[in-house]
């Protein structure tokens, strides 16, 4: 929160805006006063944004959505204009903490405060899917504690439950890895059950401060997201058995808001449910508006701190996702908008690629491309370029190379060998292979399996296999679309020597700690991980390499 800046507007609408309270890539979020001297919150977006049709339209769906949803958990619009030269969303304004926030300041939850987070949660899901509406991304930012309890804000990215519209222009899905459900991660259209998915890692990192998924790099978040068992080990039991459930990788299987509710069950009742950090956060925002509004001018209606309501829905914080245009072939990376020239120059942005990921960061996967912003303004974006193809037959021509199925983790216990010290291949269905969604509504099967080490040490094999269709494309084409879908400018250097493949790329990861490997032969996709304290980047590669090679393997042999 801070003055407004010389070149900042004077007026937003009705709303004298007073000060700034958050800046990205979308625009600003700025502190107003409303005629009858109440405190709001106006999103308003960038000049040049405005002039995009597609964002103007999805910015207007962001207006319906938040009109639409009413309830004591949400934040309801005070009033809007998206056909504005520059459009406008104002909401009530409470200065309680985003829940990022509040575990950045003091820590983890205590366990009774993370079962009132819950149900409150729970609530506001019920109030949104009322309305018809899916969130599509709730996280720790997206949620604010305030002082009589929870309050769920940004809709963004919500859409009606019933749209057939999953991507926001082609190729385009936009999630946060994190905290996306593994329907999601596959490309399929979320529901309901795709929020109370967020929901329950949204609750694990409230109890713990970390997410149950883990992956150092975006590729392999989301991969975890998909195949593996969350990490629940620090969770409360108590609090485990409403998680959980949540979890769950079949939508299918998870609870509804309302049978989450009956899990939670009765609360405690508690004047003041967070621990103090938070109302310390309160008490300094709201002192700092009441100090905003009172030097803004003396145009301004006079300001308290006791002005500020306590009890009311608050602003939606900005949201991270970046509508950069995308160019249709490869080029250099767009820069990310300039920020207002009467506002502090932001830290220097990286023009380069970067496959950092921290949790809770918006993800825009295009195909190929993925372009986010970081919490710390730093601008990550992964550029699509075409991958060269092995031979001289059009892909178009070439047939089937592998035409029966992908082997389960229980048969590749018979036919690949992990090194000593690796315990037996698992998976979450062992014995199953899965019809894997794509995002032109096909299927195709796919396995992943894992092998662990007492010591931590992991290895990840994940098969896709593309059936040629009668009435599109081959089953290479597809495989190929699916491998140039990882391809990463800078970060993905190709290896046309693995031999037991067409080709390969390698994920270099920031971090040093791991290999990543990405293989297509044919018409199958592989996916190979090696990682831990014994396999450090230069000693993972050899087993990497060794892993594909007899997953290709366990395919043939079929």
């Amino acid at each position: 929160m801070r003055m407004l800046g010389v070149d900042g507007p004077t007026h937003v609408g009705p709303f004298r805006t007073v000060g700034v309270l958050g800046q990205g890539g979308m625009g600003q979020v700025l502190l107003g006063m409303a005629p009858d001297g109440r405190f709001v919150a106006v999103k308003r977006v960038h000049a040049d944004l405005a002039e995009d049709p597609g964002f103007r339209s999805r910015f207007r769906r962001e207006v319906d959505a938040s009109r639409r949803v009413s309830g004591a958990y949400t934040a309801p619009v005070v009033d809007a204009d998206p056909d504005a030269p520059t459009p406008w969303l104002a909401s009530l304004f409470l200065p309680g903490p985003s829940l990022s926030e509040a575990l950045e300041a003091g820590g983890a939850l205590p366990e009774e405060a993370v079962r009132l987070l819950a149900a409150g949660l729970a609530q506001a899901l019920a109030d949104i899917h009322r309305a018809d509406l899916v969130h599509r991304d709730l996280k720790p930012s997206n949620v604010l504690l305030t002082e009589d309890g929870v309050r769920v804000v940004d809709f963004g990215i919500a859409r009606a439950a019933d749209h057939q519209t999953k991507l926001t222009h082609t190729g385009a899905l936009i999630g946060s890895p994190a905290f996306m459900a593994p329907e999601q991660v596959r490309g399929e259209r979320p529901g309901p059950a795709g929020d109370v998915f967020s929901l329950g890692v949204t609750l694990v990192m409230a109890s713990t401060g970390r997410t149950p998924f883990a992956g150092n790099s975006p590729l392999a978040l989301m991969h975890s997201v998909a195949h593996d068992v969350p990490d629940l080990s620090s969770v409360p039991p108590r609090l485990r058995r409403i998680v959980e459930p949540c979890l769950a990788k079949d939508p299918a299987a998870r609870p509804t808001p309302a049978q989450l509710l009956d899990l939670i069950g009765p609360l405690a009742t508690s004047a003041r449910p967070w621990p103090e950090a938070v109302y310390r956060q309160v008490a300094d925002r709201r002192a700092e508006a009441a100090r905003l509004a009172a030097t803004a001018g003396s145009a301004a209606p006079p300001a308290t701190a006791d002005s500020i309501p306590d009890s009311l829905p608050v602003s939606m914080p900005m949201p991270v996702a970046v509508p950069v245009p995308v160019p249709a072939t490869a080029g250099p990376v767009p820069s990310p908008p300039a920020a207002p020239s009467g506002d502090p120059a932001p830290r220097r942005r990286p023009r380069w690629l970067t496959a950092a990921i921290a949790a809770g960061v918006t993800l825009v996967t295009v195909a190929a491309t993925v372009l986010a912003v970081g919490p710390d303004n730093v601008y990550y974006a992964f550029v699509p370029e075409p991958v060269p193809t092995p031979g001289s037959t059009p892909l178009a021509q070439v047939p089937d190379k592998y035409t029966k199925t992908v082997p389960t983790c229980v048969q590749v216990r018979r036919s690949m060998k992990a090194p000593d010290g690796f315990g037996e291949a698992t998976g979450n269905f062992p014995d199953k292979v899965w019809e894997q969604s794509d995002s032109d509504g096909h299927t195709h099967p796919s396995t992943a399996c894992v092998w662990h080490t007492r010591s931590g040490d992991k290895i990840d094999v994940t098969w896709n296999l593309y059936r040629s269709r009668t009435d599109g494309p081959t089953g290479s084409e597809q495989a190929k679309k699916h491998y140039e879908g990882m391809y990463m400018r800078s970060k993905t250097p190709r290896d046309p020597g693995l031999g037991f493949a067409e080709e390969g790329m390698w994920l270099k990861n920031p971090s040093d700690s791991s290999c990543l490997l990405y293989a297509r032969d044919g018409n199958l996709s592989l996916f190979i991980s090696v990682q831990g304290v014994h396999y450090p980047k230069g000693a993972c590669e050899d087993l990497t390499k060794d892993m594909a090679r007899q997953a290709v393997a366990a395919v043939t042999a079929l």
